[in-house]
């Protein structure tokens, strides 16, 4: 599920929950144990995507950093809790601007150029369980990012990287 479609059914669920209850919204959302979880899911989500927007805003070097440190602690997840991570991430990148998500990519991609290859292989083998059940739409905006954040690579190393991520997506 998209970030974006994950806090539209939030709302939904909330806003049908304090609409049935005849206390304020304030008091309703201080004792409702679902709203408060729902609330907190929200902002987990929406602090993501702020995440990724201020680092999209940063000079190339830096998003490397950034991004690396936390891809390499994905690394060192049990699967299950990598997909999740990385599932969390990848839904907020697609919610962000083109410009700000072909930025994220492109640091993604190249900390992935990167790693050793057991590690890469990992967060590789990761994605593609991801992407898989995308639908075609957000698959494309992803191969969209993924062209434009590879144009300075030389032109085998290009190709390769191109091949291996849209492997992922079928």
């Amino acid at each position: 599920m998209t970030t974006k479609a994950e806090l539209d059914k939030l709302l939904d669920e909330c806003e049908a929950c304090v609409d049935a209850d005849e206390k304020s919204y304030d008091e309703h959302f201080a004792e409702c144990t679902s709203c408060k979880e729902h609330a907190e899911k929200a902002e987990k989500l929406n602090q993501m995507i702020e995440v990724l927007e201020l680092m999209a805003a940063k000079p190339l070097e830096a998003r490397k950093q950034l991004l690396g440190g936390r891809m390499r602690k994905f690394v060192s997840m049990p699967e299950s809790e990598r997909k999740e991570a990385v599932s969390e991430l990848l839904d907020a990148l697609g919610e962000l601007p083109e410009n700000s998500m072909v930025n994220v990519v492109k640091a993604r991609t190249d900390v992935m150029m990167e790693l050793p290859k057991q590690q890469r292989n990992a967060l590789m083998t990761t994605l593609g369980q991801i992407m898989t059940d995308w639908p075609s739409e957000r698959k494309m905006k992803e191969q969209n990012a993924m062209m434009k954040a590879t144009e300075d690579y030389f032109f085998l190393k290009r190709k390769i990287v191109r091949k291996k991520f849209g492997n992922l997506m079928k």
